[in-house]
């Protein structure tokens, strides 16, 4: 209930307040009213994101980058600070996140698009009028040379999941790379780990029956599987924190790539 009463009913809201007003503008990390990344800091998160992508993919001035689910800017601000001259679009189903990263990323930072997707989301969405199954990415093919997607595919279903990724690997130009966060289902789920899964709904391992989107886990196969239909190849697996094993990455990434 108070999940949908802050992004069912005060997100309208709070979109014209920072459409319309400067009540809630800053050069630093967003107010904390607004902000709904992960718990920590806003600054040291985006900036350490930076560091582990650019541990495994060039992020050379001018690359094309596709953040998938960008709320309300954490990879794009440290992206500014610390990789000025990118081509960078993000897109979210949040509107005010995104209405707060336009009027703050600066101009000089390199070219920053921001655009609302109005698309459903039990948790962040819930008035969304687009089915997540049916989304078409609005950008045109092979526009982008590395996809990022953050922790969105460990709150997706199995048929949202297809959608996204399928989308995803429409909009790479060949030669490019996805970097994409998730959560591997293990054979046998550690005791150590933060999550047990307990659940299924189609392919998809879930924490909470009553709540599925909390927590979303895929094994590997389905994700190759799923890499093979789409045209992509998985090149890379970091494996994650989120087992109780001592890891730099939290959750899993996967890195994928899209033959030249």
């Amino acid at each position: 209930m108070a999940r949908y009463a802050k992004y069912g009913v005060m997100a309208p809201v709070l979109s014209q307040i920072v459409q319309r007003t400067d009540w809630l503008d800053g050069d630093g990390p967003p107010p904390r009213v607004l902000n709904y990344s992960a718990d920590g800091d806003f600054i040291a998160q985006g900036d350490a994101l930076v560091r582990d992508i650019s541990r495994d993919i060039e992020l050379a001035p001018g690359l094309r980058v596709l953040d998938i689910g960008c709320g309300i800017g954490r990879l794009a601000t440290a992206l500014a600070r610390n990789r000025p001259g990118m081509d960078y679009t993000g897109f979210d189903v949040v509107e005010y996140g995104i209405r707060w990263c336009q009027k703050t990323i600066p101009a000089e930072a390199g070219h920053y698009r921001f655009d609302h997707v109005d698309v459903f989301n039990p948790f962040y969405n819930p008035r969304g009028r687009i089915a997540p199954e049916a989304f078409s990415f609005p950008y045109e093919p092979a526009r982008f040379d590395l996809a990022v997607a953050i922790s969105v595919y460990t709150h997706l279903l199995e048929a949202d999941t297809r959608r996204y990724f399928t989308e995803a690997a429409r909009c790479l130009a060949p030669g490019g790379y996805a970097y994409f966060t998730t959560f591997l289902t293990p054979d046998k789920v550690p005791d150590a780990a933060h999550f047990a899964f307990p659940h299924r709904i189609g392919a998809a391992a879930v924490e909470r029956l009553e709540e599925p989107e909390l927590a979303v886990s895929f094994t590997l196969e389905f994700w190759k599987d799923l890499a093979a239909t789409a045209g992509l190849e998985l090149v890379q697996v970091n494996e994650g924190s989120w087992t109780g094993a001592t890891r730099p990455d939290y959750q899993d990434v996967l890195i994928f790539r899209k033959p030249a």
